[in-house]
Parts: structure tokens; sequence; C-alpha cells
């Protein structure tokens, strides 16, 4: 009985030991898979391993991953989410990744709590997620854009573009398929008569050629390919192929005699040339060890006899993320994709300028239509028109879009107003009073209420919108003050009076108001008198019984006729104002008194100064009815 006992539990430790190990063999195959860069087949297999039970943290962390580095945003998501469920601690480089890959599927929010963890969310000159997110969506009618219908099958992007030419990178003829996506080895071509032809000279491979550069003499062009030089494959200790720089010269029209550049390595990629407007300085791509982390942008200089200098990692517009695909305009303005920076989502297209030290420094998000929640990538525009490429379609890989630029780039001002709202006489906080902020035209924008201490706080506002805050609370006196010009943050606290109103009849409203005034011979509602207005409508509203004589006044300048008529058109503009805001025309009279109630001495022949005839185009509201 033991030995039967021995055997039956021998058999099942022996079939326990076999299953474990064919899982092991399964993970070590995905693993290899995975490090190979071959993410589709590393993602099946991870898959499978799931499906048997595992719940190894790794196994979801690399799914995720694998998701990731194909642009298969909602997969990561969903991947990322499983594994902070099992493991909620993870490392700021997961934290970056799902961050970017919420935003990939448009969850702003969420995608600003881990992009915080990931210590990046403050990259932009703390610039906060939402108000960047805001800045983008406001550039949204710079560009006009198309899908070009000379897409294939495959993905597509443009390789380069000059003087109305474009490169077009897509796939070759060859049978040859990338582990990495699936999809055919890509080749470069040229658009001619909207056909796609392969660029002339031996260029192509039965490998990866890429995006590519040419002088402006059109005698060199650097382009981007597989490790693969003089009929030899290179690949790095993991068995992994990397991209190079390789740089060809055009003889009789084709391009020959193709040699690598000097800070290619086997062990890891450079890419995506760009040339200055001078043609000194070569900017490439490269995920080489001690950058900020994912892939950098470099630059390097080129000497005369055409040898290079040492390359430098472009700090101001790198990040912990992916950046790729440099290109100069005409204008010398810096366009190249990033997952680092603030965008929408995926690769975002961005721009810098050159600052007083001849550096790309400040980085813009270009926005929408060329961004979107997928990536976008490759743009590349000459006199306004250009070609970029992105996966937005999600159907067919990555395809190329035309567009138009019809709109110059201006960096849209937010900005944050805060203050106490106080008692006028006391001093003190007057907490929950209503907060609004008015634009122009005395339209409410936005609205809050005042904390316990009497803070308010208005984050995020379109500066070039925003001109009034207006406060009122119970028996108070509404007020409303003019903001100044401001490019970051207004700090404006709001006195308020206690309500006193004279009722009785031939009382004037307008003593406990500041005075309305007119310009010269207009009589059209000011901003400042909009808002001295507003308190009137705020008083007629509590104080629904009392009818008001509007008396308008002019001063002594011009002709007497012409004064009396002047004063009864601002008479009828201010009854037509207080009619659009809610009071009843039947509760208002409107009467013009011309220059006849002076309130100075500056009658008729009479010498005075602006401001003393100014005192004399007023407003009164005198009570008729109560």
């Amino acid at each position: 009985m033991k030995k039967l006992i021995s055997t039956i539990l021998y058999s099942v430790f022996f079939m326990f030991s076999v299953v474990v190990n064919a899982q092991q063999a399964k993970l070590n195959a995905a693993d290899e898979k995975f490090e190979n860069l071959a993410y589709i087949d590393a993602i099946s297999i991870y898959k499978k391993l799931v499906d048997k039970g595992s719940e190894n943290p790794d196994v979801f962390k690399k799914i995720a991953d694998a998701n990731y580095f194909n642009a298969n945003y909602t997969e990561a998501e969903k991947w990322y989410t499983k594994l902070l469920d099992i493991q909620a601690e993870q490392t700021k480089e997961v934290y970056f990744r799902y961050g970017q890959s919420l935003k990939g599927i448009g969850n702003y929010n969420k995608a600003a709590i881990y992009l915080v963890k990931s210590g990046e969310s403050q990259k932009d000159n703390d610039i906060s997620f939402e108000q960047e997110i805001k800045k983008i969506n406001a550039k949204e009618d710079r560009y006009t854009i198309e899908k070009s219908l000379f897409n294939t099958e495959y993905s597509d992007y443009p390789g380069y573009y000059k003087n109305e030419k474009l490169y077009v990178v897509t796939a070759s003829s060859s049978t040859k398929v990338s582990d990495w996506n699936n999809e055919p080895t890509s080749d470069i071509f040229v658009l001619e008569n909207t056909k796609l032809k392969s660029i002339k000279g031996k260029v192509n491979t039965k490998f990866n050629e890429g995006s590519l550069v040419i002088t402006k003499d059109e005698s060199t062009m650097y382009f981007t390919r597989n490790n693969y030089t003089n009929r030899k494959v290179g690949k790095d200790d993991n068995d992994v192929m990397r991209l190079k720089l390789y740089r060809a010269f055009k003889v009789d029209g084709s391009w020959k005699n193709t040699e690598e550049l000097p800070f290619n390595s086997n062990e890891y990629s450079v890419a995506h040339p760009a040339l200055s407007l001078d043609e000194n300085i070569l900017y490439f791509v490269s995920d080489k060890e001690g950058g900020k982390g994912g892939s950098d942008i470099y630059e390097v200089e080129i000497s005369v006899n055409g040898t290079f200098g040492t390359p430098k990692n472009m700090e101001n517009v790198n990040t912990q993320g992916n950046e790729m695909f440099p290109f100069v305009a005409e204008d010398d303005t810096f366009y190249f994709s990033s997952m680092g920076h603030i965008g929408l989502g995926g690769l975002d297209v961005f721009m810098s300028n050159k600052n007083k030290e001849g550096a790309y420094s400040k980085v813009y998000n270009v926005g929408k239509p060329i961004n979107s929640q997928f990536d976008d990538f490759a743009f590349m525009i000459n006199s306004k028109k250009g070609f970029f490429a992105s996966n937005r379609d999600g159907k067919q890989g990555d395809d190329i879009f035309s567009f138009v630029e019809i709109k110059q780039f201006t960096d849209p001002c937010f900005m944050t107003v805060e203050g106490i709202v106080k008692d006028k006489k006391t001093g003190q906080p007057l907490p929950n009073s209503k907060v609004l902020l008015l634009d122009g035209n005395n339209m409410v924008i936005d609205s809050i209420m005042s904390d316990d201490n009497a803070k308010y706080t208005f984050a995020g506002v379109y500066c070039q919108q925003v001109k009034i805050v207006r406060a009122e609370k119970d028996n108070y006196i509404t007020n409303e003050v003019l903001l100044a010009e401001s490019e970051d943050k207004i700090y404006q606290d709001i006195l308020l009076d206690i309500k006193n109103i004279p009722t009785a009849i031939g009382t004037d409203i307008g003593l406990v108001l500041n005075p309305i005034y007119f310009d010269l011979e207009k009589s059209f509602i000011r901003l400042d008198a909009g808002m001295e207005l507003d308190k009137l409508v705020a008083i007629l509203s509590q104080y629904p019984n009392i009818s008001i004589e509007i008396g308008s006044h002019t001063d002594s300048r011009a002709v007497d006729s012409y004064n009396m008529s002047l004063s009864e058109r601002r008479a009828q503009a201010t009854l037509e104002y207080l009619v659009e805001k809610g009071i009843s025309k039947e509760r208002l009279t409107a009467k013009g008194y011309g220059e006849n109630r002076l309130k100075n001495e500056c009658s008729n022949g009479v010498k005075c100064g602006e401001e003393q005839h100014q005192n004399n185009r007023r407003s009164e509201f005198v009570i008729l009815k109560n």
C-alpha cells in the first residue's frame, strides 16, 4: 500500500513538474521573442500563459509593453490596468507608459494622475496637464488636412519632402516580414504623378529602409536602414538587428557609393536624419544609453570635408519618452514627434524655435487636427503645405495625410485668476459669495462659489477672453472689477458694500454706483459703464416695485440741439441695455437733458479739461415710483 501511494505521489509530482517545465519553456520562448522585438509573436505566447492561469506580473507587463511599442493603446491600457490590479506599486516607467496609453484612448484625467506619478507631468514649464490640453484644443483651426489617395494597404509615412517632391516610406515587394509588426519590410519610394516609384540606385534592400534627408544641391542623401552593410547583417548581443544611418551620393542620376556613418553602433539604433538650414548640423534619433529615456534627438556637426564631430543630446527638447522624426522647415522651425511632452495621446507633433542663444528650447504642441489621440508623426512642411503620418483610422496601420497651414502659430495664453471676496468697510472675508468671470461683452464665462475662507480660483482661463470678475452676495451690492492684462496669474480681491439702497421717490440710485460715463459724441455702453449698469440690474431685481427715470446728460461742447439729441440716444441706449438684462421696459423711462444740468462751471465758452467735461457726460437713475 505504501508503495502504491508513493507511486501515485511520484506520478503527480512528475506530471506537475512536466506542466511547470512546459510553462517555463513557453515563458522563455515568449521572453526571447520580446527581447528580439518580435512583439506580435510574444503577445500570442504570453496570452496563452495567462489563459492557463498565469498571474505573473512580468507577463502582464510585457503584454502591455508589447502593445504599447506597437501603438495599440487600447490593448496596452487594458493590460497595464490588469498589472496594477495585481501589483499596484510600479516603476515610473510603467506609470509613464500607462499614462500615455490612457491619453491614447482619450482618458486625459486619469492619464494626468499617472503622468504625475511618473514625474513627467510638469516637464513643460510647470503648465498643468489640463491647461496644456486647453492650449492644444485652442489651436485646432491652424490647418486643414486630407487623407492622401496614394496610401497603400500597408503602413506608409513621409520619408522626406522638399520643393514639391515627396519621398514615401512604405512596404517593399519583398516577401520578408518584420517581426515587430508582421508587415513586409519597407523601402523608399518617390511620388511621381500619383504613382510610387522605387528610388533610383543602390539604396533599397530586402531589409527596412526609412526616413531620409537630401542636401539642397541634391548630391548627398542621408537615410535610415536596418544594420545591413555590404550584404552583411549586423546584430546586437540580443540578436536584434538595429537601425543605422547611411550616406549615399548621386552619380548620373542614381544613388550610389553608400557608406555607414561613424557614430552608428550594433548595440543601439541610429535613425531619422534631418539637416539644419545651412546643412552644417545633422539631427538624428537614437536610443543609446545616457539619454533622457526612450529615444532622444541628437545633433552632430558636419565639417567641410564631410567628417563628423561628437553627437550631442538635445536636452531642451528630449524627455523620458520617445522623441523622433526631426524636421527643419524653411523658416528654421524645428518639428519633431514625441510621447513625452504633454499631448493628446501617442506620438504628437511638436515645434520649437531658436532662442537668443541660437538653441532650440521651448517646445509647443502644434495642436489639432495634425495631432490626435493616436500616433501622429513625420511632419514635413514647405511653403505652408506638407505631409504627416497617422494611425488615427486604425485599420491599415499608418497613413499619409496632406495639410495646408491657414493660420500662423500663436501660443494660446491661459492664466489663473484668484483672490478673496471681502466686506469693503470691515475687510472681513465673505465666504460662499458667488464669483463670476465675464468677457468683453459682459457674457459669463464661468462661475464658482468662494470657499470657507472667501477665496476663489479660476484656473486655465483663456487670457484673451476674460475681462471682468464679479462678486455677488445676499445683502451686499454686486461689484465688478476690470482685470489687468496678464499671461500668468492675476490676484484680485473683490470688495462688497452692504446694501443700503435709498428707495424714496426722487432719490438717485446712481449715488450708490460709480459714475457711468460716455465717450465724447458717443452713445454706446462702454465696458466700465456696463459693469455699473449690472449693479443697477441687481438693485432693480431686488426691488421689483421701483420704477426709474434714466436721465442722460452731455457736456457743453457742440451746439445745444445736437447735445439734446445725443443725450436722448444715450438714455435710450441705457434703457435698452437694462431691458436686455431682464428689466421690464414698463419700469423704465428714458429722458435726455442735453447740457441743461451741468455738474460744474464748464458751460459754453468756458475753457475746461477733458476730465471736467467727462464729469458732465453721465447718467442718473431717479426713482419715480415705489
